[in-house]
């Protein structure tokens, strides 16, 4: 990409000035405090943006500041010159809310699109998004990007024992199958039943064997770490061979990767999105990837 600015947001600039310099792009920083009342100040390293322009800001903690952070560093990239301007957030805030499951409940990832929409952005990439569905027929706009193969790369340089990839539920089956695609082994998935009210969880085994086998649990976000500590425990009772949990987003509250590591796990693997101890894959490679193959 010729004449493109990258713009680092708080959320997670490393992303960004690894995005940059891949992209031999011009980078500029945005520097974020807090005042006392809470409000953030975003001050830019410069008040100059090509026409075409790549903003870079996952909405970690604190999600509430990133988004609007998010959104005021677009209308400014906007002002100081950027035309064509490309979002990517590698971790998207409230997507998980994507029905109403109680009466009168906030459908928040819906909200969050109309503000972001409302933008001069042209485009978002957002990846491995909780719920791909909410896209559909939002293609002109959003684009979702998986960072699986790049964990299945991962896990091949591994010497793994008959592996064998799950996915927590249902729902994160397809993303498990990619996995298992580039290791050439079996998927399968957990039955899962969550308590609407409580939020807690229910875990099903299906009937295949794991005696010995090392296992990769893979999913998108792992947040408290419930679901995940108690598929490990199954597994154990199981006589598995290691088990590998496998997530995107490491959000990790609380002590979830303690609560996890000892269920048993052998060890934690996720992405930069939201930097941890365990952030093993880097999110710019894939995100530049997917660029030069729009370009």
């Amino acid at each position: 990409m010729d004449m493109t600015t990258v713009i680092s947001g708080p959320g997670q600039p490393v992303i960004g000035e690894q995005l940059a310099n891949l992209l031999k792009a011009e980078h500029i920083a945005v520097t974020a405090k807090f005042f006392p009342d809470g409000e953030r100040d975003l001050i830019f390293s410069k008040e100059h943006c090509e026409e075409e322009t790549i903003i870079v800001q996952s909405l970690a903690r604190p999600q509430d500041s990133n988004l609007i952070s998010l959104l005021q560093i677009t209308y400014t990239a906007f002002e100081f010159g950027a035309r064509d301007i490309t979002l990517v957030t590698p971790y998207l805030a409230y997507s998980a809310k994507d029905r109403r499951i109680l009466p009168g409940e906030v459908v928040s990832i819906f909200n969050v699109f109309k503000m972001i929409e409302a933008t001069p952005a042209k485009r978002l990439m957002v990846v491995d998004i909780h719920n791909p569905e909410v896209l559909k027929g939002r293609e002109t706009f959003y684009q979702n990007i998986t960072a699986m193969r790049a964990f299945g790369e991962y896990f091949k340089k591994l010497p793994l024992n008959n592996p064998l990839v799950l996915a927590p539920d249902f729902g994160a089956k397809k993303r498990a199958a990619i996995i298992g695609e580039i290791l050439q082994t079996e998927t399968d998935y957990f039955e899962k039943k969550r308590d609407p009210k409580t939020g807690e969880t229910t875990l099903y085994s299906h009937e295949i064997a794991v005696k010995g086998r090392d296992v990769i649990i893979a999913d998108e976000v792992i947040r408290t770490g419930g679901t995940i500590a108690k598929a490990v425990a199954l597994l154990q009772e199981q006589e598995v061979g290691r088990v590998f949990v496998a997530s995107t987003h490491m959000m990790l509250v609380g002590e979830a990767d303690k609560r996890i590591l000892a269920a048993g796990a052998e060890a934690l693997v996720g992405t930069d999105s939201l930097p941890s101890a365990y952030s093993i894959i880097p999110l710019a490679p894939i995100i530049y990837e997917h660029l030069k193959k729009d370009d």
